[in-house]
């Protein structure tokens, strides 16, 4: 239990914000300051009182008889006693020679005998140490609580600062060296820790936007490339048609109803090269689109959804099964019709009868599939069927563009989900999207 509450406080203690910290740590270094202080002035005077005594051991005393008289002549440094007694005649005589204190102390009564005394002066020794220890006893405070200040504060940079800012300024070069394969951990929770949670965070938001914008400049170069690679067919029959024209014409060699056949050919040809520009226009503005969502019941959905499906399916029987539950959803209605659209579309395409639709609210997701009882997907077609103007193997001789499945893709991926590609047990297409359908 004492271990416990020992390593809650510790814990507590390394939490403590930055600045408490460093008044805790300031009150602590002066009070050993002080502490210190004391002690070393306790053992200084204590030197000095004992110096003092064993002076005053050898102190001289010279007593006056009642009635007595001295003299005291000064000279220079030195003084010159004369003692004498009631009758004036002289019993003793000494000199006293002076440095920094006076060493002789005169108590002289009234009636009554009195006496000098006389304390030797201290030795050159002596007297430089008892010099040194008060001028130390001076500057002994300053300097203790100058050098335990000093100490607080490398001992405090040492305990909360020097860590995390090793980790920022590591972290900062793994960055700017454009290394983000790192993770920056810190255990404390206070100033220090919270900013390394910070640049963490902001990490991991650089690495995420690092991935979107590599992934979307390999999107970028996938679309270029099936762009020029779809240009190049027609571009290739209007110089065909254009060169013959050029080098038939002008000698009469081809009639005006030959004349007529090709310019129709070539204006076929051009616009199907205005479908392709105007497709690459639409998919760089769905990379653009911003997502606003409103909220709406599953059942409206549904509703939406079988108006749509009974316009498109003319020949084809339909059939949209839910989970029964009319609750609320966010989602933004018209991404979400424009990527049901080309599901069914795909689906009517291929489908020999019947289509299946379901809907289903799971984990904050609104799930949406589509099946048909067609073909199907072939294996090679499953992984590359989103890619832009990818065709299917049964499309390639078709003036279908490949880009409806490629367009869910981009609007799942806006909305915060996910497109997958399958075939269903019988045999037929079955493409599933995930939308998120949360209110943030």
């Amino acid at each position: 239990m004492g271990k416990l509450k020992q390593s809650k406080l510790f814990n507590q203690l390394n939490n403590m914000s930055i600045r408490m910290s460093f008044v805790l740590y300031a009150l602590f270094s002066l009070l050993i300051g002080i502490i210190i202080c004391i002690f070393l002035i306790s053992i200084i005077d204590n030197y000095r009182i004992n110096l003092n005594y064993k002076y005053e051991n050898m102190t001289a005393r010279y007593d006056i008889p009642e009635n007595g008289s001295f003299t005291a002549a000064y000279s220079n440094d030195q003084t010159k006693y004369t003692i004498f007694d009631t009758k004036g005649n002289e019993i003793c005589k000494f000199n006293v020679d002076y440095q920094k204190e006076r060493p002789v102390h005169e108590y002289v009564y009234p009636n009554h005998v009195s006496y000098i005394e006389v304390t030797p002066n201290f030795t050159k020794r002596d007297r430089l140490i008892d010099s040194v220890l008060g001028s130390l006893n001076i500057v002994i405070i300053p300097t203790i609580l100058s050098i335990s200040m000093i100490c607080c504060v490398t001992f405090f940079y040492k305990k909360k600062l020097s860590k995390p800012i090793k980790l920022l300024t590591n972290a900062y070069r793994k960055i700017e060296a454009n290394d983000l394969d790192f993770e920056l951990s810190y255990p404390l929770n206070d100033e220090m820790g919270k900013l390394c949670h910070a640049f963490e965070k902001m990490k991991e938001c650089l690495a995420k936007n690092n991935e979107t914008m590599f992934r979307q400049f390999a999107e970028q170069r996938r679309l270029n490339a099936a762009f020029s690679h779809d240009l190049r067919t027609p571009l290739t029959l209007l110089k065909g048609h254009a060169t013959m024209l050029l080098s038939f014409i002008p000698k009469g060699l081809v009639s005006q109803e030959e004349i007529l056949e090709e310019i129709s050919i070539m204006s076929k040809n051009v616009s199907r090269l205005e479908k392709y520009v105007n497709a690459m226009t639409n998919l760089y503005r769905l990379e653009d689109i911003e997502i606003s969502r409103q909220r709406i019941t599953v059942y409206s959905l549904i509703d939406s959804l079988n108006d749509t499906a009974e316009l498109l399916c003319c020949d084809k029987h339909f059939s949209i099964t839910t989970n029964g539950e009319n609750v609320a959803i966010f989602i933004n209605l018209d991404a979400v019709m424009q990527i049901y659209e080309n599901l069914l579309s795909n689906s009517i395409r291929y489908a020999k009868n019947d289509i299946a639709i379901s809907v289903v609210i799971k984990n904050n997701d609104l799930v949406i599939s589509v099946s048909d009882d067609g073909c199907g997907f072939k294996n090679s077609d499953i992984e590359k069927a989103t890619l832009p103007f990818y065709k299917l193997s049964k499309d390639i001789s078709t003036e279908h563009l490949g880009l409806g499945l490629n367009i869910c893709k981009i609007l799942c991926e806006r909305h915060g989900g996910k497109i997958q590609i399958a075939n269903n047990k019988a045999g037929g297409a079955c493409v599933t999207v995930k939308i998120n359908c949360s209110e943030s």
